[in-house]
């Protein structure tokens, strides 16, 4: 795949997942997530309120990030779960995830590595 053609496979991604009506209701159903492109990198934000650290996964499987999450409120434990389907397998690319103040970022390099997975399950950081 040339760099034109994936360029405008993302721009149009990326104009889609935002004006997709069911974005809305997953995020009200499940925990909203944002998505934004830098120069470098993609970054997906996920706000986690009352969720333990050792509560949340994520995963890679070729062009999909999944993020798990048990979220807590006041007498209830439930498992929450995003799917982010990317035009592209991004299981090559460099990913490393922070969490901090309740919301988890994960940012995906651009760039790709050499020795990518058919899926992964990526560490975070905590902070």
């Amino acid at each position: 795949m040339n760099d034109d053609n994936w360029l405008h496979l993302m721009d149009e991604w990326l104009k889609n997942h935002f004006l997709d009506p069911l974005t809305s209701v997953l995020d009200e159903r499940e925990f909203r997530i944002d998505v934004y492109e830098t120069e470098k990198e993609y970054i997906v934000e996920a706000l986690l309120p009352n969720c333990n650290p050792c509560d949340i996964h994520i995963y890679v499987e070729k062009n999909l990030l999944i993020i798990k999450a048990i979220l807590s409120d006041s007498n209830a434990r439930e498992e929450k779960q995003r799917t982010i389907n990317f035009p592209i397998p991004i299981t090559q690319n460099p990913i490393h995830a922070v969490y901090t103040n309740q919301i988890l970022e994960i940012f995906i390099k651009k760039a790709k590595q050499q020795n990518g997975l058919q899926s992964a399950k990526i560490p975070i950081q905590f902070l």
